[in-house]
């Protein structure tokens, strides 16, 4: 049997339908609808790991736990790229005009069916720093407001803000948004953040989980707080929610109606291991009118969405294929993907916390951490760190930040056995 066939049999085991197997043998089938069972019931057998492990190409030779930066496609995933890319080569006009219109609907469908909301309210871009800029610099505020932001917000975001104040004559406040974070708490950073809120305020930044400590912020408890504040303001007044969720989305099992911001966007080519070059904004629809198209759409569907979705000729092959990067997610089951990598991060976290040559910067709590681990080894700069563990053939990285820290960040492709051995690594660094 061909490498092909087997992985796509391994793939079709954890329930995903495809065509092109409806011909198996029905003892096939079975074992298939077996192992569909297994995987959605949570059996927590390592051999269902193992056969999600199976449809990354990743090296055996290496651990790797810098997945936060940028993905290897899962089989399918990158079976579906290569079609599209057969069909484009060998006639890119005319496939072009009879599937585009078709595929990129079905990429706003996928998301929109993943996160719990309307295909309408969907756009696709090509990165977090897209969307991010895209729904700034498209806000409607007056030179009297402001927009309100953290110390601990992402560059994209404070350079995007930067940006808007200067076009718009807006003004930018940056507030610290803990005191500690050994000690922080959810009700700490609801309370900072809300509190700082004024009559001008127009626009908050959260960044869901952020890369530089691993902290996941309260984006519900944020939201309904700031339900309150805006319940006497104006539509033109209401102070707005923007969350950058790049480092949530593909981890956590929630919806957009959990989260109830009012925009929210981020890269599916990290977590979601959707092609290189691809992300989504979301628009909740009672806050869609505070924001205008930037870049001219291609995508003439006359919802918002369509209106946000930036026009132009890109690695269609690319898009397209993000919609089988959705499906392929929910059929392992959110709620799993995010037990998985709770309970690796876990483990390292517990494991850090054990060791005294180790400081650990994430929280130990889930209320407060997803799938990034950051931390300090005593005596060694985050690069030698990097470095040394790179010797030993794990793939870790360090957070681009002031203060930085050496960084970990479990996938799905990862398993206990390894954790253990990298933890050992690190336990050498003493």
């Amino acid at each position: 049997m061909s490498l092909h066939r087997r992985d796509f049999l391994i793939y079709s085991g954890l329930g995903v339908a495809s065509s092109a197997l409806l011909s198996v043998a029905s003892c096939t089938n079975k074992l298939m609808a077996t192992d569909t069972t297994a995987m959605q019931a949570g059996s927590g057998s390592g051999d269902d790991w193992e056969k999600v492990r199976a449809q990354f190409n990743l090296d055996p030779n290496y651990i790797h736990m810098a997945g936060l930066l940028l993905t290897s496609h899962p089989v399918p995933v990158q079976e579906v790229i290569e079609k599209h890319q057969r069909e484009l080569n060998q006639n890119p006009a005319l496939y072009l005009e009879q599937n585009n219109s078709q595929l990129t609907q079905e990429v706003r469908n996928a998301a929109a069916n993943y996160m719990g909301a309307k295909s309408s309210d969907i756009a696709l871009t090509d990165s977090t720093t897209m969307g991010t800029a895209l729904i700034i610099n498209g806000l409607q505020i007056r030179e009297n407001q402001e927009m309100l932001t953290t110390e601990f917000d992402y560059y994209s975001t404070h350079e995007s803000l930067r940006y808007k104040a200067a076009r718009a004559g807006a003004k930018v406040r940056e507030i610290p948004l803990y005191q500690n974070i050994q000690k922080v708490s959810e009700a700490e950073i609801a309370d900072t953040l809300t509190n700082a809120i004024r009559s001008e305020t127009r626009l908050v930044t959260a960044t869901w989980v952020h890369s530089s400590t691993g902290l996941k912020v309260p984006v519900r408890r944020i939201a309904d707080r700031l339900a309150e504040i805006n319940a006497n303001r104006t539509p033109s007044d209401r102070v707005l929610l923007f969350v950058d969720g790049v480092h949530g989305l593909g981890v956590e099992n929630a919806t957009m109606g959990d989260l109830n911001c009012d925009f929210f966007t981020a890269g599916t080519h990290k977590w979601l291991f959707a092609p290189r070059g691809t992300g989504i904004i979301w628009g909740n629809s009672k806050s869609q009118a505070a924001i205008s198209p930037t870049i001219p759409t291609f995508t003439r569907t006359g919802d918002w969405g369509g209106r946000m979705t930036p026009g132009g000729f890109k690695p269609f092959e690319h898009q397209w294929a993000q919609a089988e990067a959705f499906r392929f997610h929910q059929k392992l089951g959110k709620s799993r993907v995010q037990e998985r990598i709770y309970s690796l991060s876990r483990q390292l976290k517990e494991g850090l916390a054990n060791m005294r040559h180790i400081t650990l910067y994430t929280p130990i709590s889930e209320n407060l951490s997803s799938g990034i681990v950051c931390f300090d080894v005593d005596n060694l700069s985050p690069v030698q760190v990097v470095r040394q563990l790179r010797q030993r053939n794990i793939i870790a990285s360090d957070t681009p930040y002031s203060p930085s820290h050496a960084r970990l960040t479990p996938g799905v492709y990862n398993t206990p056995q390894e954790i253990e051995q990298v933890l050992r690594a690190i336990r050498d660094l003493a």
